[in-house]
């Protein structure tokens, strides 16, 4: 009988090691397809649970971009080599909560872009601004590109996040040309079509929920078979006996 009851403690001890004991909160709020410049206004749910497991609030912006056209128009009298990167950019407005700083400013915005490098030549005599064509015209098709950016809110923030009720994040999208390698240059687009989610995670003291490493579960289903035969064994010898 104590052998039973070692085995029976065993294997209740090996279960609660491979099962995860909790798993974080996450809520993914999509937009899209758009067209830049696009403001989606997202609601998520407050954390209601027990306050003392929260133990991290992180947000995510992710954009998928496609199509579009980013143009330039050499102004300058001189051959002109430029990098050229067009997309779709975004960042996060708050609602009322406090955003990750990452995320909240147009410095460090999320870009999904598409990049090329032309040679220009010389200004065609073809005016000022983006003109199509001629020497001095290059454009650069959007392709299709993802990206993400993610950060942790500051616990000074996190009483915006836990209650009962609903906030809202607001996202500014926009279409993304940025030019470099040289001056006077002139820049053009037409939107790409865009689409994205926000996600919100709430990190709990359970962990993530995790597939439980397969020596745990061998041990598990070792530990259980053992004593199942026990019980077999023990069940034979009494009819046996009777």
């Amino acid at each position: 009988m104590a052998r039973l009851a070692k085995l029976l403690v065993t294997a209740l001890l090996l279960l609660g090691l491979a099962l995860p004991a909790g798993a974080d909160i996450i809520q993914v709020q999509s937009f899209g397809p758009v067209t830049p410049r696009y403001f989606p206004n997202l609601t998520f749910d407050q954390y209601s649970g027990n306050v003392a497991d929260l133990t991290g609030i992180t947000i995510a912006l992710t954009l998928s971009t496609s199509g579009g056209l980013g143009q330039v128009d050499n102004e300058s009298n001189t051959t002109a080599t430029v990098n050229v990167d067009f997309g779709t950019s975004g960042w996060l407005i708050s609602g009322g909560t406090v955003l990750p700083s990452v995320l909240s400013s147009p410095s460090t915005q999320v870009t999904a872009v598409t990049s090329g490098s032309f040679t220009l030549g010389p200004n065609d005599g073809d005016g000022l601004g983006v003109q199509s064509g001629g020497s001095d015209y290059a454009s650069l098709v959007g392709g299709t590109a993802t990206n993400s950016l993610s950060g942790s809110v500051p616990t000074v923030g996190w009483s915006g996040y836990i209650g009962t009720g609903t906030f809202n994040i607001i996202g500014y999208i926009d279409t993304y040309l940025k030019v470099t390698g040289a001056s006077g240059i002139s820049q053009g687009s037409t939107p790409p079509t865009v689409t994205g989610d926000v996600t919100v995670t709430y990190q709990t003291s359970g962990g993530s929920a995790s597939t439980p490493e397969p020596g745990s579960l061998l041990l598990l289903a070792s530990s259980l078979g053992s004593l199942g035969g026990l019980a077999g064994w023990r069940y034979r010898r009494r009819r046996k006996q009777d």
